[in-house]
């Protein structure tokens, strides 16, 4: 479902701009019409700020227990940004430290005095650090100073132009002395803590450094929104273009009465860009991230998301199509509930409905638990009471069998799609535009009932009707198909879109074949997974240990293959066979008010 809308126009002084764009901010019942359409709040400069401090401060890994969190007064983001600097400049100076204790444990025997010295009379000290081939290429020009298990550290005395000869990369002596490391080391300890404890205290204090992106975001809209006022010619009027849901129109009205403003609430033309809000019960409203993955509804369409609530479960069901699967979904669902999915209880609400309906279909379709096939004919008891659950077998002798069952959930849904779709035309074009959606209607159920004559027992009289129905069909088509050419041209150019429906029924309907194909794939698996891991076991009790850990592991892999295929296949059947037969465009801008306290993405 979508809220209907209201074209709301402002009128105000310019000189109020200002003062009125905050109130209508405060409202904050009202959509601006291209709002971020040429900028993005990803492109504030403050904003980009924020989102590199944040970042930052996660990489962060601390341990908690050593500091005691300070209260840090706002502005914060500013503090965080010094703490970044000061934090770079002290693992600089860390790095330096450490890189000059490492050069003066390895040549403890340097003197700078001597170094001096030599210097005086025209020779150079080079150091160098390599292996033993480094060592015997350069014998006759260097002094073995010191060595470890790979490496060697050697030095050669010379003249430069003589030093140059040797093909090494010395040593770089560092400015800091061995006198000065001490200090060094106590005030680098005493300053890393101190930026330590500051950084903890910035991570406890994530809830203050979110308010001030809230205002950075909220001060990023308000300039947006004052930017969108447009001067009228020769007036002192600005104006500006917005929306708002009728059901919230007589509380915007009351509101603006107060300010300093002219509006007009009217309804929207076609050629209007509007905006969509959906408005779903709460059961269907936990499927419209799924229609979010896709495409919004535009205005004059309808929003399929009640439909894919009932469908999308069955279609995902069907082809993980394990019972026990399942059942560790819903049990996954109701932990997280209460713990790891707190927050994200809406999506905790979807996975639910997907684990149940797949519990459900498990026991009814196939029958499968871990792989295990529920028949009535087990000797295992429990199997053979659960088997007794089973209506939709494999066995191809009954007509309802897994493999017929996909394909007539597929022709159920291309029905329903393409009654959604007369009813659209019908709604919002008239009966007219809708004619030869009825003939395409026809013909599908005509060719669906003919192609099932033996199963379905039609007498001739039936069969005589269905081919009726279907001409009469094929006429619509070709008188209406196309209501903007000529009645002649209509039916030679008819040939098209009776072709593309003749072999897209075809095809569409055999798409739905994957439900049945990847259900059979996940439970096969599961299988020879269960043969296996029992072929493991015998007399010696660490089978029975290697046996577990591969049965583990091969359902755990098995469960992520099977439910990866049965996320993506369902949406596919969803946004192509379902959609293209409902004749969703798509293309709808969602509606997204323009007020304070906006939430953080």
């Amino acid at each position: 479902m979508k809220s209907p809308m209201y074209k709301v126009d402002l009128l105000i002084r310019a000189e109020e701009k200002q003062k009125l764009t905050a109130q209508l901010q405060e409202i904050g019942l009202l959509h601006l019409e291209d709002l971020g359409l040429e900028r993005s709040l990803s492109n504030d400069a403050e904003w980009k700020e924020w989102i590199e401090s944040k970042a930052w401060l996660d990489k962060q890994v601390l341990e908690e227990h050593q500091f005691e969190a300070q209260k840090i007064e706002a502005p914060l983001l500013p503090k965080l940004k010094n703490l970044q600097e000061e934090w770079a400049h002290w693992k600089n100076a860390k790095e330096q430290y450490d890189s000059a204790l490492k050069f003066w444990k390895t040549w403890q025997g340097f003197d700078l005095q001597v170094w001096n010295e030599l210097q005086s009379r025209d020779l150079e000290i080079r150091l160098y650090c390599g292996d033993e081939r480094d060592l015997k290429l350069h014998q006759n020009q260097v002094y073995l100073i010191n060595k470890t298990d790979k490496e060697y550290y050697f030095c050669a005395i010379g003249k430069a132009e003589d030093l140059e000869k040797i093909n090494l990369e010395a040593e770089t002596i560092p400015d800091l002395q061995p006198t000065d490391l001490l200090n060094i080391e106590i005030e680098l300890s005493r300053n890393g803590n101190a930026l330590l404890s500051l950084i903890y205290s910035f991570k406890m204090a994530k809830a203050e450094l979110e308010a001030e992106a809230m205002q950075i975001a909220e001060q990023w809209e308000f300039n947006e929104g004052q930017s969108l006022w447009k001067e009228i010619a020769e007036s002192p009027l600005q104006h500006l273009q917005a929306w708002i849901p009728k059901g919230k129109s007589e509380a915007f009205r009351q509101s603006a009465l107060k300010l300093a403003i002219a509006f007009r609430l009217q309804e929207p033309d076609k050629s209007d860009n509007i905006p969509v809000e959906l408005r779903n019960s709460s059961y269907s409203k936990l499927f419209e991230p799924i229609t979010k993955i896709f495409q919004l509804p535009h205005y004059y369409e309808f929003d399929l998301t009640p439909l894919i609530a009932v469908f999308y479960p069955i279609l995902f069901a069907y082809c993980l199509g394990d019972a026990g699967y399942g059942a560790l979904m819903t049990i996954a669902v109701i932990i997280g509930w209460f713990t790891f999915l707190k927050k994200q209880r809406a999506l905790a609400a979807l996975v639910g409905i997907l684990g149940i309906s797949t519990t459900i279909m498990g026991l009814i379709k196939s029958g499968s638990l871990f792989g295990i096939p529920l028949s009535v004919e087990s000797d295992t008891a429990w199997i053979a009471s659960l088997g007794e659950l089973v209506i939709i077998p494999d066995d191809s002798s009954f007509f309802f069998n897994a493999f017929n069952v996909a394909l007539l959930i597929g022709v159920f849904q291309i029905l329903i799609g393409i009654i959604l779709a007369i009813a659209k035309e019908w709604y919002y074009n008239g009966f007219k535009e809708s004619i030869s959606l009825w003939g395409k209607l026809l013909i599908v159920i005509s060719v669906v009932a003919m192609f099932m004559s033996e199963t379905l027992k039609l007498s001739g009289l039936e069969t005589n009707i269905l081919s009726f129905t279907l001409i009469l069909g094929i006429v619509l088509i070709m008188l209406f198909h196309d209501l903007s050419q000529g009645v002649l041209v209509r039916m030679g150019s008819s040939i098209l879109p009776l072709f593309f429906i003749f072999t897209g029924l075809l095809g569409d309907v055999l798409s739905y074949v994957r439900l049945f194909a990847l259900g059979v794939t996940s439970a096969v698996l599961g299988l020879v997974v269960n043969r296996i891991g029992m072929d493991m076991v015998s007399e010696n009790w660490w089978t029975w240990i290697g046996a577990g850990a591969f049965l583990l592991f091969g359902h755990s892999l098995n469960f992520v293959l099977a439910a990866l295929g049965s996320f993506i296949h369902p949406l596919r059947l969803t946004f192509v066979e379902f959609y293209n037969n409902a004749q969703f465009e798509g293309g709808g801008k969602a509606f997204k008010a323009f007020k304070r306290s906006k939430p953080l993405n």
